[in-house]
């Protein structure tokens, strides 16, 4: 781990003076540990700054040393064997190598086994249990590591007076919270809007000031509007008397001009002839 870039240690001394609220979570959100998932493992950064170099677990040794809470959660024991059987590893495989380069006329013969085949035969099996050793406490190392993690951001709440002891969310002055730590309303606005009791129905808005000239028209009934219809004159055939024709209304009104004002109509097949003058009966109509 000392190989490794550690990320900065956090001075809580520092932090545990800031009184105002807003200042205590930009606190919280720059010196939290923040976790993300990649292909080749988790990452961690402190803070959110874009900027940040995400590193490895090995370089969050500093940083959760720094809180009590956090460093006592450290798998210590774990490490120590974990270190111990690399280096056992590490001895195991020099005298492996040292085997290999003594026996290199004879060769390994088992039947006959002698001194040096027995120290090349011993280093190769000590080097893959130490190995495997070395690499089950190396993962037990790393979940500890990771354990720790959310411990020193818990612990990072609380002594900041975000979180209390068990966890829960403190929320600000003037924010109501629901049973599992939700913001329901802020107290600022509750102003904006009146409660309405649903036992009592809406308030009264009061009198209306809109005048007799500003009332909305009446909504139209369910009645539809007559309209118009057009239908086709009827085809007449002529009477032999005008009183025997009945009397027919057009749809569409023509206009009645006075028997000095009758325009001559020439008679169907005839282009000479002129029709009767109108004796102020009911008007016939005849097809052309």
């Amino acid at each position: 781990m000392a190989l490794s870039p550690q990320l900065q240690p956090t001075d809580f001394q520092q932090l545990e003076t800031v009184s105002d609220r807003a200042e205590r979570e930009q606190a919280y959100a720059d010196n939290a540990i923040y976790v993300y998932d990649e292909p080749q493992g988790q990452r961690y950064t402190k803070g959110q700054n874009p900027m940040h170099t995400r590193r490895s677990w090995q370089s969050l040794d500093a940083i959760l040393r720094s809180d009590a809470s956090a460093s006592r959660a450290l798998p210590t024991r774990e490490m120590r064997i974990s270190r111990l059987f690399t280096a056992l590893t590490v001895v195991a495989g020099i005298l492996t190598v040292a085997g290999t380069s003594a026996s290199a006329r004879e060769g390994l013969d088992l039947s006959e086994l002698n001194g040096t085949g027995a120290v090349l035969l011993g280093g190769g099996l000590a080097s893959v249990g130490f190995g495997i050793t070395s690499g089950v406490f190396y993962g037990r190392t790393k979940k500890g590591y990771q354990n720790a993690v959310a411990i020193y951001n818990d612990s990072l709440a609380v002594r900041l007076g975000l979180n209390t002891a068990s966890g829960d969310y403190i929320p600000p002055e003037g924010v109501l919270v629901d049973e599992e730590g939700f913001i329901v309303l802020d107290e600022n606005e509750r102003g904006l809007t009146d409660p309405v009791d649903p036992e009592e129905g809406a308030p009264d808005p009061g009198p209306s000031e809109v005048g007799p000239a500003e009332e909305a028209p009446a909504l139209p009934t369910g009645e539809a509007p007559a309209l118009p219809t057009e239908t086709a004159a009827p085809v007449e055939t002529p009477a032999e008397t005008p009183a025997e024709a009945p009397a027919q209304t057009p749809t569409d009104p023509v206009p009645i001009q006075s028997p000095t004002s009758v325009a001559p109509v020439p008679a169907p097949g005839t282009g000479g002839s002129t029709a009767a003058p109108w004796d102020g009966g009911a008007l016939e109509l005849h097809p052309r």
